[in-house]
């Protein structure tokens, strides 16, 4: 993979305070970019953005902040965004969680909000903001290959709050590939959407969960890596023909997808998607 500089340009990442976001955040800073990073929380953006700044030797990082389930706090999210940024030329949506529960204030449950439907309502209303980039890219994080080869058909038209955390990660990542192929079919001309796994990063996405899990994460972290060169690959680099609703893997190899991504089902999860944001 060869990253190329990005002085001049403004990237925009979600999640941006820890794990994937936070390591992505400082590798596009280390290539020059003006980056602009998205937390729930103002206390944990503002050492996030110290941490970037040391990491980088970039002083052009800065935060706002955005709660992907609140779909009221990711208008207003787009619209500070749209005061202060000329423009944006990669967004990478790496907000997500595991075994977050209850659900959102229109019904939706949290960790289906932050995995998918927060990445989908942030993408649709920062597009203006994407075009007037001239190579506009948008990264989703994605999940292991292995796990992307055994999707299965999920639901395309609803989301079931009463349905397990497996089964709504699951939905998760189908929908994400489904809305990648749905912006390359519908919007040909537009930013490509690409889904991406980034590898084994350092994260405390466990430490809130059973102490099994967190020892598992704790484990994970010793061998984890605290960048993310998939990304800033993908960032970095002026988007090629062919890209778009396509997921790569760590290493920046395509990944095959499975059966249920159709032009059918994306525009179903398109609909669905657009329905679960206007309630």
């Amino acid at each position: 993979m060869n990253m190329e500089r990005m002085d001049g340009q403004v990237v925009v990442i979600t999640g941006g305070s820890s794990g994937v976001g936070l390591a992505v955040g400082k590798g596009l800073a280390r290539l020059g970019a003006r980056t602009v990073l998205i937390s729930r929380r103002e206390q944990n953006a503002r050492h996030a953005v110290d941490e970037v700044r040391r990491a980088s030797g970039n002083d052009a990082v800065e935060f706002a902040i955005g709660d992907l389930t609140d779909l009221v706090a990711v208008k207003a999210l787009v619209s500070d965004l749209e005061r202060r940024l000329p423009r944006i030329d990669a967004l990478v949506s790496a907000a997500g969680t595991v075994g977050e529960r209850g659900v959102t204030a229109s019904g939706i449950p949290r960790s289906f909000a932050t995995n998918y439907l927060g990445h989908f309502s942030l993408i649709r209303a920062a597009l203006p903001l994407l075009n007037r980039a001239p190579h506009g890219r948008i990264l989703v994080v994605g999940a292991a290959p292995a796990l992307v080869k055994q999707l299965r058909a999920v639901n395309y038209d609803a989301v079931t709050p009463e349905a397990s955390a497996a089964a709504l990660l699951t939905q998760s990542l189908a929908w994400k590939l489904l809305l990648a192929h749905h912006l390359a079919v519908t919007h040909p001309e537009g930013p490509p959407m690409t889904v991406f796994h980034p590898g084994l990063i350092r994260s405390n996405l466990l430490n809130d969960l059973a102490l099994p899990l967190r020892l598992v994460g704790t484990v994970s972290n010793l061998f984890a890596k605290d960048h993310c060169a998939v990304a800033e690959d993908l960032a970095s680099a002026t988007p090629v023909a062919g890209v778009s609703g396509q997921m790569v893997d760590d290493h920046g190899r395509r990944v095959q997808l499975p059966a249920l991504v159709t032009t059918e089902h994306a525009a179903r999860v398109w609909r669905a998607s657009v329905a679960m944001t206007e309630r």
